[in-house]
């Protein structure tokens, strides 16, 4: 009797193991999967990464390519989001400097520079 509840406890742990390891894999959806459902109704109304745009073109069905507008509102889409990316870095948010000003750093420069001038004038 003990080896025998063994096994079944064993096989309903092998088939719960299983099942979560299938569950996650067919539960989890790519972006490019989400924009291209998102795309069904004709139109795009979320806002996605820039990989996910370039992953739902790579993906697209070859029917859906032919006989849709998908490639083309994508593809749009895609244009907007790196528009919207590209304002957002010209604008100071989005850059790597931290925010820092061009115009700062050549004020403090400059400062530097009268600063050592005028210790030089002044051992003179």
């Amino acid at each position: 009797m003990g080896q025998g509840r063994f096994r079944l406890l064993f096989a309903v742990a092998v088939a719960l193991a299983a099942f979560a390891v299938t569950g996650t894999a067919g539960a989890a959806q790519s972006c490019g999967s989400r924009l291209l459902a998102d795309w069904r109704d004709g139109r795009i109304d979320g806002t996605y990464a820039v990989p996910c745009y370039r992953q739902a073109l790579a993906d697209l069905p070859e029917d859906v390519r032919v006989y849709s507008t998908a490639q083309a509102d994508i593809t749009r889409a895609l244009q907007a989001r790196l528009g919207t990316t590209a304002s957002v870095s010209a604008q100071g948010g989005g850059g790597g400097s931290g925010g820092v000003s061009p115009l700062l750093v050549v004020a403090i420069t400059a400062a530097i520079l009268v600063a050592a001038g005028s210790v030089a004038a002044a051992v003179r």
